[in-house]
């Protein structure tokens, strides 16, 4: 039978995981901030002799370019919307050029009077839309940096105690009994195989694929290489697909409005290089050794997470569905040894 002060234990246990069920995110993306962050620590910490100037010195490592990058960002796309009316005359003068090539039967059915005004208002559109962004993330700022400064504080206070948490989780699993140490020791190593897979199939292959085409970009002179290099960085998120077919559209773009050939090849080149080698090689090969699961399990875990979920899911989706093939594994093994097989 159930005691009264075990209801009472789980009922507050709800309360408590309702109130911060609006900060939940946060608190992953700190814990596995703090997981990647832990070893980085451990090697100041030899070369620093006070833990709080060690934790201070690498959060400031790790936050603090990421906050330039986010008012970088910000200050881009609003030079971006201020130069959409120079885009909208490359724009016409690229048709002026495609009219001295159009097919007959464009002239027969005179779809060019369509197409360029359609495309045109789409640049009226796209550049009204920006300038809305702008302002919905301008009014959102201040809590944009408030969960920033939130999630700074929350990976500092979990990686300051990190061998804390581990050495009392540790001492907790020693006094269970076998099964539920079997649990326990099960979660924690799913859980420890979803941070390794995020963190580089993710977060590594991001920084990486950001990073390099801000290289090329640069290299050949494209505008805006900063804005685009982040936008690509995030886009790396999509398994399977990634950013290239958008990077080889920024190539075929940039060269129809500069008539750079040798500049849009590249960045062509660069994207098909980049989905052979990364896509079909670095991500599923060294992501399943990184996170030791099964590639599907991640590519169900993201997009489902994704669909039943939202953007939330693409966080939570691989988590669950790691930590569930990561139970399945462990209890067929439990199940062999008990037969003795």
């Amino acid at each position: 039978m159930i005691s009264s002060r075990t209801i009472f234990f789980y009922i507050i246990l709800c309360f408590a995981l309702y109130i911060i069920s609006p900060f939940f995110i946060i608190i992953i993306l700190s814990i596995i901030t703090a997981y990647a962050m832990h070893p980085f620590l451990e090697n100041i910490r030899k070369i620093v002799k006070y833990k709080n100037i060690s934790l201070f010195l690498l959060i400031c490592w790790i936050f603090i370019p990421i906050y330039f990058l986010s008012i970088l960002t910000y200050f881009e796309c609003q030079n971006l919307a201020s130069d959409f009316p120079k885009l909208q005359s490359a724009v016409s003068n690229a048709f002026i050029k495609i009219n001295t090539y159009t097919p007959e039967f464009m002239i027969n059915y005179n779809l060019q009077q369509y197409i360029q005004p359609a495309t045109e208002n789409f640049l009226v559109s796209a550049k009204l839309f920006l300038i809305e962004q702008i302002k919905i993330i301008a009014f959102g700022l201040p809590w944009f940096l408030f969960y920033f400064f939130l999630y700074g504080f929350t990976t500092y206070f979990i990686l300051r105690d990190w061998d804390l948490f581990a050495d009392k989780i540790s001492k907790y699993i020693e006094m269970s009994s076998e099964y539920n140490k079997c649990i326990f020791n099960t979660t924690i190593n799913g859980l420890k195989n979803s941070f390794n897979f995020l963190l580089f199939n993710y977060i590594f292959l991001a920084i990486v694929v950001g990073l390099l085409s801000y290289i090329v970009f640069s290299i050949v002179g494209l505008p805006y290489a900063i804005l685009f290099s982040i936008v690509i960085a995030f886009i790396t998120f999509i398994p399977n697909i990634g950013p290239w077919i958008f990077i080889a559209l920024i190539g075929l773009l940039f060269g129809a409005f500069t008539n750079n050939t040798q500049g849009a090849t590249i960045i062509i080149i660069y994207s098909l290089l980049g989905m052979i080698i990364f896509e079909y090689y670095i991500r599923p090969v060294f992501g399943g050794r990184a996170g030791n699961v099964y590639p599907l399990t991640t590519l169900f875990g993201l997009l489902g997470g994704y669909i039943c979920l939202g953007a939330q899911g693409v966080l939570y989706g691989p988590i669950i569905l790691i930590v569930a093939e990561t139970f399945i594994k462990a209890h067929y093994k439990l199940k062999l040894k008990k037969n003795g097989r």
